[in-house]
């Protein structure tokens, strides 16, 4: 998991797109771990892609309803065309079949063609937050009645 996201990372920086660290500290994704809110995917005996679905998202989504599963570091290795959408879509499922009504996300408001990318997947945009030093823009889509 954490090559998947040193990979996406080196890759956004060669864009100079300031979204992630060039390492991932553990004690920062070690409570996703440990909670079973991390997952892999697998592709070929190979691990292609990591994303993280929690149920609450205090920091990002405060106010909101309890309503929606966040999305957070979804990476995937460059492994062929539509791999993001493949586990993008899982996430949407998983969601839905947690009772929730929507698969929320962010990314940084700065990210202009991932931001295009989650539009492009029907995400509506619901508008910024500031976190740190970060502008994020947040996106949600309804997800309660994808097939299960």
């Amino acid at each position: 998991m954490l090559a998947v996201l040193a990979e996406a990372s080196a890759w956004l920086g060669e864009r100079s797109v300031d979204q992630w660290p060039d390492r991932f500290p553990t004690g920062w994704v070690l409570p996703a771990i440990e909670a079973g809110e991390t997952w892999l995917a697998e592709l070929e005996g190979q691990i292609v892609g990591t994303l993280v679905v929690q149920w609450e998202d205090p920091l990002f989504w405060a106010g909101y309803p309890t309503d929606a599963g966040y999305l957070h570091r979804l990476a995937v290795r460059r492994h062929g065309a539509g791999l993001g959408g493949r586990v993008l879509r899982w996430a949407e499922r998983h969601a839905s079949g947690a009772g929730k009504s929507y698969l929320r996300l962010d990314c940084v408001a700065s990210n202009e063609s991932l931001r295009a990318y989650y539009e492009r997947a029907a995400y509506e945009y619901v508008g910024d937050v500031t976190v740190d030093e970060y502008v994020q823009s947040r996106y949600e889509r309804r997800v309660g009645d994808v097939i299960r």
